[in-house]
């Protein structure tokens, strides 16, 4: 955030110098490009035609002031307000050399080490002679200017005296190059003649749809954006990784409406011929958010995925994944179907139409994990019931697993006691929802891990407390296009009291100092959809003085003991989820025992397993190594003594436990 200031700083120099001394050749219009001048392992670069303009709409916007309070940015507000306290005295000076395109790129110049170039429009000025002569009569002896000749241009070195911070800048065409670090400044001289960046047929097509909008804009060049995220994230990770090969480029414009909205919309070039995500995105079609007819409107948070055909989509997201994760999915679904005598694609996607929507509750007071709910919606000209209901005979006739049934205000809700099933066919998002209940209303399947939160549902679907009748959230979707292939909504307020049964107390504590930054900002939406072969992204978050608060809404336990049978929750319902009871999610049935490692390839745990349930042994490590939880499952739940270790391998606690109810021994 430093360089942001030093950035503005030093084309306020540039432009007291100019002022003073060549104002009357100062132009508007340029004769150059400056993109051309920006080295072409840029990780990613700003553009703005007028930074004093966006500069005042920013830090003088009542969002800044909420966000200018939080603990990381307060003494950067300081030297913010210095800064803007010079410039409001200097408005003379920021009318010559307002409308003037100001970039400014990242670049990594050794190995993890990052610096930035400025470039600005100076029009004329920029063939002044002796500038250093300007420059040394207004800032004295302070700051000491000396030249060197770099390939026949001059390269100006500004030393900062107090703070021994130098600065290099020179003069090309129309423009003012400037750095703290001189190999930037000579990259750019080079890059003059190749315009690699600037001439990019994939750089064009994106930059062109947003250049010139906006306060300002951002474009990523995802060859070198990749490696800046790892490095600024200190770990390589496979996801971010492939980026370099999935995406080329993407041109964001950033604007700040009058009621305080924060808006970012672009485009996205992708690879195409890399399979990926975003490649599916782009081609799977689009379709109506109809689902808010269904989903309550209490909700923390959703994402909606839209499609033309689902078998064509899953069949597509299948080769989105590696040859290891294909062929370690394909076999799980192979034996799935071995063992069930069923087909998964013609009993499970051949009934689902064009929208699967996942949700996440405001809280119901039932633990960390059960307060997730996916959504499918079905066709009307083959029935998902039947199909279904199929598809729980199968599960019962040819595995250990039991299937209750409950009937509430004329829905059936079953139950469906098999770890990881919807993982399994849909992949990683749905891990939450480890073992489904499920019920049908109108033509929409609904899967939830808690039977509470379908009776929730249940019930605000016929009181009609619902998604689409909730006018906050439809004013606020209409800034949306209707048709898109992806599109996720935030309550932020409900999202952000749901986020303390996810992270440790004392993050938690952290994060809930900032609560009145977080929750000014009551509504965020991110909507993907294709537009002329792109990726387009269109993010608004929603401003607000007071945002709303909103109360918890109660379990039954009379309608929870009908499911006593089939799993123990009415022994668990009043408590979070505890430290000795993992989550464990069984991809294959067959497997006698469960090993997952840590990144650092440490065993994180192993689990003994039986048809597909925990049954025997578990132990979890810390990533040191150190013992961290040991004990037994018996048929999928916790049984006997379990123990809790520290760090250092110090038993913390021991508690035994009799099919699920435990004591502290």
């Amino acid at each position: 955030m430093k360089k942001t200031f030093i950035f503005l700083l030093i084309i306020l120099l540039l432009g007291i110098a100019v002022y003073y001394g060549v104002t009357h050749y100062f132009s508007g219009k340029s004769s150059y490009q400056s993109i051309y001048l920006v080295p072409e392992n840029a990780a990613f670069v700003i553009e703005s035609d007028n930074v004093f303009d966006a500069w005042d709409k920013i830090v003088h916007s009542e969002a800044w002031k909420k966000i200018g309070r939080v603990p990381y940015f307060i003494e950067l507000n300081k030297d913010i307000e210095s800064l803007d306290s010079l410039l409001s005295k200097n408005k003379a000076l920021l009318r010559a050399i307002s409308n003037r395109k100001v970039l400014v790129s990242c670049h990594e110049f050794k190995a993890k080490k990052t610096d930035y170039l400025f470039i600005l429009t100076v029009g004329k000025a920029a063939s002044v002679r002796n500038p250093e002569k300007l420059f040394a009569s207004l800032l004295g002896d302070e700051f000491p200017i000396t030249k060197r000749t770099y390939k026949e241009y001059t390269v100006y070195e500004l030393l900062n005296k107090k703070s021994g911070e130098m600065y290099f800048f020179s003069l090309f065409a129309d423009k003012a190059i400037v750095s703290t670090n001189y190999t930037l400044v000579e990259a750019s001289i080079d890059e003059a003649t190749k315009m690699d960046l600037g001439r990019n047929l994939d750089f064009i097509d994106v930059s062109k749809r947003t250049s010139g909008k906006g306060l300002f804009n951002v474009y990523i060049n995802y060859k070198y954006f990749a490696g800046y995220l790892e490095n600024t994230l200190g770990k390589k990770t496979p996801s971010i990784s492939s980026l370099r090969k999935q995406l080329t480029f993407s041109a964001f414009s950033f604007d700040i409406k009058k009621d305080g909205a924060l808006v970012l919309e672009g485009y996205t070039a992708v690879n195409d011929t890399v399979t990926s995500f975003f490649n599916s995105a782009v081609n799977s079609g689009e379709s109506k958010f109809e689902s808010i007819g269904l989903i309550p409107d209490r909700i923390a948070s959703l994402v909606k995925i839209g499609f033309n055909d689902a078998t064509d989509y899953y069949l597509k997201s299948m080769e989105n994944l590696n040859d290891y994760e294909a062929g370690n999915y394909q076999d799980n679904i192979a034996n799935l179907e071995k063992k069930l005598k069923i087909d998964v694609k013609e009993h499970i996607f051949s009934w689902i139409d064009n929208e699967i929507v996942f949700l996440q509750t405001k809280p119901s007071n039932l633990g960390k994990n059960n307060e997730f709910v996916l959504l499918i919606k079905g066709k009307n000209d083959i029935d998902p019931l039947e199909n279904l209901n199929f598809f729980a005979r199968q599960i019962e006739k040819n595995t250990p697993v039991k299937i209750k049934q409950v009937d509430y205000q004329g829905y059936q809700i079953r139950y469906i006691s098999f770890p990881g099933l919807l993982k399994m066919l849909f992949g990683k998002m749905l891990s939450k929802i480890e073992k489904p209940y499920y019920t049908i209303i109108d033509n929409y399947v609904v899967f939830s891990n808690h039977p509470q939160t379908i009776k929730n549902i249940i019930d605000d679907f016929k009181q009609k407390k619902i998604l689409g009748n909730n006018n906050s959230y439809n004013e606020f979707a209409g800034l949306f296009d209707k048709n898109n292939s992806a599109f996720a909504y935030i309550d932020i307020p409900v999202f952000f009291n749901n986020m303390k049964d996810f992270v440790s107390p004392a993050t938690w504590e952290k994060i809930n100092r900032q609560k009145p930054v977080i929750t000014c900002f009551p509504q965020a939406g991110i909507e993907i959809g294709e537009h002329d072969n792109l990726l387009h992204l269109l993010m608004i978050a929603q401003y607000s003085e007071a945002p709303s608060e909103f109360q918890t809404v109660n379990f039954d336990n009379e309608f929870l003991s009908l499911f006593s049978s089939a799993q123990n929750i009415s022994d668990t319902i009043n408590t979070t989820k505890p430290w000795y009871e993992p989550e464990i999610i069984v991809d294959n049935l067959d497997s006698r025992e469960m090993k997952i490692s840590y990144d650092n390839g440490e065993l994180k745990y192993a689990v003994d397993l039986k048809s597909g349930m925990k049954h025997g042994s578990y132990k979890e490590y810390y990533e040191n190594g150190k013992i961290h939880i040991k004990g037994k499952f018996k048929n999928d739940i916790i049984d006997g003594e379990w123990k809790l270790y520290d760090e250092t391998g110090s038993l913390i606690e021991t508690r035994i436990f009799d099919n699920g109810k435990g004591q502290t021994k």
